[in-house]
């Protein structure tokens, strides 16, 4: 049986998760080794600039590798990357349930119905279907 380390937390700043969102999506030439790769970069919404700033402590975190005048999300960098949008949907369906919670008195069989959704113990459809049942 093989454990492994739990993934760190890492604080980043916005720009930084994007560098790594679109690095773990695909790897991209180095912006910084020639005019065409700063273009292509610029084409995928990446300022060449922030690459240079924020790239390196990407690379020391070991969330990104360059290689043969390629960028890449390293496997850590990846799971790094989709724990953070775990974390953001849990954050999301939190929203969802409490707002549903919010709306237990004026519209109870939405409520439970977006609750039970949230829950995963009913599909969109039975839940559709039972708040469709709430008096009008």
């Amino acid at each position: 049986m093989q454990f492994s380390a739990p993934l760190p937390h890492v604080d980043l700043t916005e720009a930084q998760w994007g560098l790594l969102a679109e690095l773990v999506t695909a790897p991209q030439r180095d912006p910084g080794s020639s005019t065409a790769d700063a273009e292509a970069a610029v084409v995928r919404g990446i300022d060449p600039g922030r690459v240079q700033r924020d790239e390196p402590l990407l690379s020391w975190l070991k969330l990104t590798e360059r290689r043969d005048g390629w960028l890449a999300a390293t496997a850590l960098g990846a799971a790094v990357h989709y724990r953070r949008l775990c974390e953001s949907s849990e954050r999301r369906l939190s929203e969802v349930a409490r707002l549903a919670e919010a709306h237990e008195t004026t519209a109870p069989h939405l409520a439970l119905a977006v609750r039970r959704l949230a829950q995963g113990s009913v599909t969109f459809d039975e839940a559709l279907s039972s708040a469709a049942r709430s008096p009008a």
